[in-house]
């Protein structure tokens, strides 16, 4: 069963659609819990580290059901709508005016309920989507289909940080939580509609299934002895992290170090737009040179960028710094697409050495790079806010900049946030840098070993 132009463009819209959701809420919901709800920064590192304890629990609970479970559409695209579904509906009451009408105890229990569940439903529908990819024998199908709908998805990456402060005041009018409901509102709407198509574009496709059931244990032991998916896992762990930390921290960095909010949707209009430009060539550059040196490149280049982009913010106008953001964000647009490509590279690897396949049981793991990296992210720009005195407000994030400005912070807030701003992120990715080049090994002639050994297997046992 060939790949068609159709069943790309169609499956790709799912990575539109999921990306309205998990940038919404990775981007916006801490924001929207601090700066309108008035929620600490002390309760939401606690909730945070939680939850992501059940998260290394529940996800691959989910990818084992997944993979277990017999349905007459595959293990692939039931998921997706039901997941799309439900988890449309609970980030909905995330931003509700429900919530913000709640207070004490019971606002603190409603936004770990809410945050625990969304979490959940997010991993129902994105297991079993990016699984999708590592149940095409042709490596150059798995390219396109691990590439495109993270192409697609930039645009979500790209849109929901640049649009939200618009929408929100503007939908909104005097209530940014009245705005910020309307704008989820609407994404939601596009989500649910986007998992739809993407559903009824996935053909049944799947590659030596078991036909006996994992059990737990055995699918703990699967995911332990994949050494090369648990080294991927941590590396990507690292260097979304980074990149997260310098979204998260931006919004409050304009904020408050500078007193010009708006600067932040040019930063993230410019960041968006090097990163889709780094997609966008993927599929070009990976012609000329391997995924290796192109990951190598992914850190390298945004490492140069932080020191510019710190010795520019000496000049006196944020404004200096927006081209090196060009390159500096724009060089992890890379690791959008590699993450899929190199947990495909994770499932051949796991068939080669184990004997069977366990696609959406490893893809489990994808979900916790988003989620984990997300994490870490919040508690290290939490944790800095929190040491650093931040004042918590219900006054919103999106006023002008004289309102804010009234908002009386501590000297401490402004060398915290330059701190998270310039020092910490590139701290990170020098790590995930450092690991990947002493323990990954699945590129070159160890891959291409692999991928013919497993080829000879399969043509043995058709």
């Amino acid at each position: 069963m060939k790949l068609t132009a159709r069943e790309t463009a169609g499956y790709s819209m799912g990575a539109l659609g999921g990306g309205f959701a998990f940038n919404m809420v990775r981007s916006y919901f801490v924001v929207f819990c601090m700066t309108v709800l008035g929620v600490s920064a002390g309760f939401l590192m606690v909730m945070f580290v939680v939850l992501r304890l059940w998260d290394a629990i529940s996800d691959p609970i989910v990818g084992l059901l997944s993979e277990n479970i017999r349905t007459p559409w595959g293990k692939h695209k039931p998921w997706v709508i039901i997941g799309a579904l439900f988890n449309a509906v609970v980030i909905t009451f995330m931003f509700s005016p429900v919530m913000t009408r709640m207070q004490g105890v019971g606002l603190l229990v409603g936004i770990t309920v809410l945050y625990m569940l969304y979490g959940l439903t997010y991993t129902v529908i994105d297991v079993p989507y990016y699984a999708y990819a590592a149940a095409f024998v042709d490596e150059r199908e798995r390219d396109i289909i691990s590439t495109w709908p993270r192409l697609v998805g930039g645009i979500a990456m790209i849109g929901v940080p640049v649009l939200t402060r618009t929408m929100v005041t503007t939908l909104g009018g005097q209530s940014e939580a009245q705005g910020y409901f309307y704008w989820v509102l609407l994404l939601m709407g596009m989500y649910v509609l986007f998992a739809g198509i993407a559903a009824k574009s996935m053909k049944v496709r799947e590659i030596g299934r078991r036909e006996q059931a994992f059990s737990f244990k055995e699918a703990l032991q699967t995911l332990r002895q994949n050494d090369q998916l648990l080294i991927i896992e941590v590396v990507f762990i690292l260097a979304m992290t980074a990149i997260n930390v310098t979204q998260m921290v931006a919004l409050f960095y304009f904020a408050h170090v500078w007193n010009a909010p708006e600067v932040f949707d040019l930063f993230m209009l410019v960041a968006g737009a090097g990163m889709a430009l780094a997609m966008i060539s993927y599929p070009f550059i990976a012609r000329k040179i391997s995924r290796r040196k192109i990951f190598i490149a992914g850190c390298v280049v945004p490492l140069v960028g932080y020191v510019l982009m710190a010795g520019l913010s000496l000049a006196g106008n944020p404004m200096f710094m927006l081209p090196v953001v060009l390159f500096t964000v724009g060089g992890f647009g890379f690791f959008g697409i590699l993450t899929s490509i190199f947990m495909v590279d994770a499932v051949e690897y796991g068939e080669w050495k184990l004997g069977y396949r366990s696609e959406n049981l490893i893809f489990s793991l994808l979900t916790l790079i988003g989620k984990f990296s997300g994490a870490i992210a919040t508690l290290i720009f939490l944790g800095g806010l929190h040491l650093a005195g931040y004042v918590e407000s219900t006054d919103g994030m999106f006023a002008d900049a004289e309102m804010i400005a009234q908002i009386a912070q501590p000297a401490s807030v402004n060398t915290a946030l330059n701190v998270l701003m310039f020092v910490v992120p590139p701290m990170i990715l020098g790590l995930a840098l450092l690991l990947y080049l002493r323990k990954y090994k699945l590129h070159g002639e160890f891959l291409a070993n692999v991928t013919r050994e497993l080829e000879e297997k399969r043509a043995v046992n058709a």
